[in-house]
């Protein structure tokens, strides 16, 4: 089934999908306090309802398309912005994973997906719905409760299992250059910035 990907017809692609789109997902952490317990906090996580047409209804991470010409970091946090209203700080990019979706009928559509799952901060304030669903605050074991019931898509489940709450950083690398594409070379090619965002050198 997914081995056949790369022969799909174009027609059969979600939206034409020639290349796997990139998308940027948030994991967002809060401290909140135990109800019988003020000075002890358990960690929640900040999901949204998704309200459109795929996975309408399930419980996802926050974020979206990586839009063309953005930093990994500007589009992340804009994504955070646009769906809960919060204005969020970068912490680290936690992992990448390659996610292909097959069809359960073989004449459906089938997608690639490259996601960068990344950690932030939010601010403080109320998360609120934009439009996109709406958004709430989980426990971890809430959280399972929503796999069990089959309320939150399975990969970002997966993406929170293994990513929220990593002490290891992917190494996150900015590169700018200005330099002719394709066959002109009238001018040489100038290497503007290559910054690891993690601060490491």
């Amino acid at each position: 089934m997914f081995d056949s990907l790369p022969d799909l017809p174009l027609e059969r692609r979600w939206h034409s999908q020639i290349f796997p789109g990139p998308v940027v997902v948030a994991i967002i952490q809060r401290e909140t306090a135990v109800v019988h317990d003020p000075h002890s906090t358990i960690p929640q996580y900040l999901l949204i309802r998704r309200n459109g047409d795929t996975y309408k209804g399930k419980w996802a991470l926050v974020g979206g398309k990586w839009d063309f010409g953005e930093t990994l970091v500007t589009a992340v946090v804009r994504e955070v912005k646009e769906e809960t209203g919060l204005d969020a700080d970068f912490l680290a990019l936690r992992g990448l994973v390659s996610e292909r979706l097959a069809p359960p009928d073989p004449k459906g559509p089938a997608a690639h997906f490259l996601i960068l799952v990344c950690e932030l901060l939010a601010e403080e304030g109320d998360a609120r719905e934009q439009g996109e669903g709406a958004v709430a605050w989980f426990s971890r074991s809430e959280i399972d409760a929503l796999n069990e019931q089959n309320r939150i898509i399975p990969s970002d489940y997966m993406m929170i299992q293994h990513f929220a709450g990593a002490g290891h950083m992917v190494p996150h690398v900015e590169a700018e250059m200005v330099t002719h594409l394709g066959d002109r070379q009238e001018h040489p090619t100038h290497l503007v910035r290559f910054e690891r965002m993690d601060g490491l050198v």
